[in-house]
């Protein structure tokens, strides 16, 4: 039996089956994500950019572990989506831990990952019984070509999908990798995404190719994205919606301990929504050392006669702030 075979028995043992995943001809999106107040910027941002902007349209969340555990990523998915009357959007289970190694949240966003704010959901979450990884294959056969893959958690349920079928990253139309560093003195240890499952994003890396995968390091991002917490308190967050207001609360928390507003997640959204926030991508050869006291570092080799992605290398903080301005307004310029 192969591996593949194996590992799909085995999902589906431990998770059960659900019914088939429906396709229509239109532009798809998928987020994988670990349940955060980043994570709620990247998927509201989706959907509106769906709702006003005729983007992809959002067909999934797909959950693990990361700044919450698992069952609260759940609960968060769905705390999320209600906040912009999209609950209709699927929600798969995904890990609940890494590979090998486990380490624990830094919980920058709260304990519960939106702003400790004592809320308890009201009514059963409804959650589809396929796990998240053979979802990702399932949709990726159906909506061949035209899937794109927002990853910005641990990268678990996507490392478990490719060795599940090495063809899944192929069927894609792009896949966005929100983790790593381009390792420097200022970004000498482990990102976040990546600490959390090193072995997770050396298979993504392995199976990476050129034309496929987009990787985002956290590192450009800061140094090119790092907005004001004056433009996200008094610019971004003034904007007088509901929606706003929750992601508001969703922060509380995390805003306080920064001098500055520099968060992966929406990044990397952004970047996948409209590539023009970008000023300079990289072709790279990606990878990560998994061994001794680099373990979790990221290497980038820019010459290599082989890469296996595009790296964001530089974005356009003006075009970032005025793409966000725009999704987040837009509801108030559809009233009138």
């Amino acid at each position: 039996m192969s591996d593949k075979i194996v590992c799909v028995v085995f999902l589906v043992y431990l998770f059960g089956c659900s019914e088939a995943i429906k396709a229509d001809s239109s532009k798809k999106l998928v987020i994988d994500h670990d349940g955060g107040a980043d994570d709620a910027f990247a998927i509201t941002m989706s959907l509106l950019n769906e709702k006003y902007f005729d983007g992809p349209k959002l067909v999934a969340l797909t959950t693990t572990f990361g700044n919450v555990n698992l069952s609260q990523a759940i609960i968060n998915s769905d705390r999320i989506l209600a906040t912009v009357g999209r609950q209709d959007v699927p929600t798969y289970v995904g890990a609940y831990h890494a590979l090998i190694s486990y380490e624990e949240s830094d919980y920058f966003f709260g304990r519960d990952g939106l702003g400790d704010d004592g809320y308890k959901p009201c009514a059963p979450i409804k959650v589809k019984e396929e796990p998240a990884a053979y979802a990702l294959l399932e949709l990726s056969k159906k909506y061949e070509g035209e899937l794109i893959v927002i990853a910005i958690g641990p990268l678990t349920n996507i490392a478990l999908a490719a060795r599940m079928d090495s063809n899944f990253i192929d069927r894609l139309a792009q896949i966005y990798v929100g983790s790593g560093h381009i390792y420097s003195e200022e970004f000498s240890k482990p990102e976040f995404n990546v600490n959390m499952d090193p072995e997770a994003y050396r298979i993504v890396a392995d199976r990476a190719v050129l034309d496929k995968v987009t990787f985002v390091p956290f590192s450009q991002i800061k140094l090119t994205l790092n907005s004001s917490l004056d433009w996200r308190k008094n610019v971004l967050g003034k904007i007088d919606t509901p929606l706003m207001h929750a992601l508001n609360g969703f922060e509380r928390i995390s805003l306080p301990k920064t001098t500055s507003w520099t968060i992966l997640d929406p990044a990397v959204a952004a970047i996948a929504l409209n590539n023009d926030v970008v000023d300079e991508f990289k072709n790279v050869k990606n990878d990560i050392i998994l061994e001794g006291r680099n373990r979790g570092i990221n290497t980038n080799n820019f010459t290599s006669t082989n890469p296996n992605g595009r790296l964001v290398y530089a974005a356009n903080i003006e075009k970032y702030h005025k793409f966000m301005e725009d999704l987040y307004s837009a509801e108030l310029k559809h009233r009138h």
